[in-house]
């Protein structure tokens, strides 16, 4: 194995020192908000700045929001630091590809959740402040989105999965969102109220398993998420939520895929299969979690309430997902040994293995 230089070696360090970098500047103004009352016909406005210590007083918002962005970067610390020291002995690369991936995906949710903070903060502002008139970010928050940005993009150095983008590829990934956004209209309706069983997540999961989990989570999470999420027109907190962790988990199957569409697997096998299902389960278990977190903070539902909720279309548009991968999983087979995604990969595998 060749050996890495550069940031692909110890990128993994900076990440980390980032990461660290962007609690400490939470704790400088993360939102500013002012009230406005009248006395008389004076117009009478003050100015507050919300930290990180402020973010967890149930008077100002909901402390499990700030809980969530600290775990998400606490986690992705964990993660590329597992990477790490993978790398330093020299042990199992693969695995430590991955573990960078994870630190990546979440980084990414972190800093849509600061991103959203403001949106979220002035959702629930309006019941809880006296008088409360608006909010914007704060310059904490701005230095905090930067430094994790920069420790995502160090992550993502780290992890093989960053291939060069072709043509191809770029017109790949646009078949496959465009068929999404038109089986996103393909509705079954389960619930009077927004919850309804389509068939979106397939081709996003076809994109995760062709280019692995990184690129699924980009195309699924980043792309295909936030483009539906603008034309949804719910608003940007719900985009970490609903779109970033719902679409994105499609990209989880995509850990799955060399025991999917690897080169030992040429024909339809039982081993396959298996991992399909448990593939998709992972993917669909991730959308669900990020469905009930914006029922209970975007929408205030009980935790009991929200689960019910979503447990109603979720598990159903899964497990048709799943159903018809399986049953394409012999074409695919044969389409992936024709056109594999990453010849490069590709081949150095099965000349390892000759």
């Amino acid at each position: 194995m060749e050996k890495e230089k550069g940031f692909r070696a110890w990128g993994w360090i900076g990440s980390i020192v980032a990461a660290v970098g962007a609690v400490l500047f939470m704790l400088a103004p993360v939102i500013n908000f002012e009230t406005k009352y009248y006395v008389g016909e004076e117009k009478i406005k003050n100015y507050f700045t919300v930290t990180l210590g402020g973010m967890f007083d149930s008077s100002v918002t909901r402390p499990w929001i700030m809980t969530v962005i600290l775990v998400l970067i606490g986690l992705s610390v964990l993660f590329i630091a597992l990477s790490g020291i993978l790398k330093i002995k020299g042990k199992n690369a693969k695995l430590a590809s991955n573990f960078a991936a994870a630190s990546a995906f979440g980084f990414a949710i972190a800093l849509c959740f600061i991103f959203a903070s403001k949106e979220i903060f002035t959702y629930y502002a309006d019941g809880l402040i006296e008088n409360f008139n608006g909010a914007s970010l704060g310059w904490g928050s701005a230095a905090s989105m930067v430094l994790i940005a920069i420790a995502m993009m160090l992550s993502l150095t780290s992890s093989s999965y960053g291939e060069t983008d072709s043509v191809r590829t770029i017109a790949e990934d646009g078949i496959f969102i465009a068929a999404a956004f038109v089986l996103s209209y393909i509705k079954i309706p389960m619930q009077t109220n927004g919850g309804s069983v389509n068939f979106q997540m397939l081709p996003l999961m076809l994109i995760a398993l062709r280019r692995g989990p990184l690129h699924g989570f980009v195309a699924s999470g980043l792309v295909y998420g936030l483009l539906t999420c603008l034309t949804d027109g719910y608003g940007f907190a719900t985009y970490p939520f609903d779109y970033l962790i719902g679409f994105g988990s499609a990209g989880v199957i995509g850990f799955f895929s060399p025991l999917i569409l690897g080169v030992k697997q040429e024909n339809y096998n039982w081993k396959g299969v298996l991992w399909i299902v448990v593939g998709g389960v992972a993917s669909t278990a991730v959308r669900f979690i990020g469905s009930t977190a914006s029922s209970m903070i975007i929408y205030d539902y009980p935790f009991d309430a929200a689960c019910i909720y979503n447990a109603i279309y979720i598990p159903v548009s899964g497990a048709i997902s799943v159903a018809v991968l399986l049953a394409l999983y012999g074409p695919l087979l044969r389409i992936n040994r024709m056109f594999p995604a990453n010849k490069k990969r590709l081949g150095s595998t099965a000349a390892q293995e000759e």
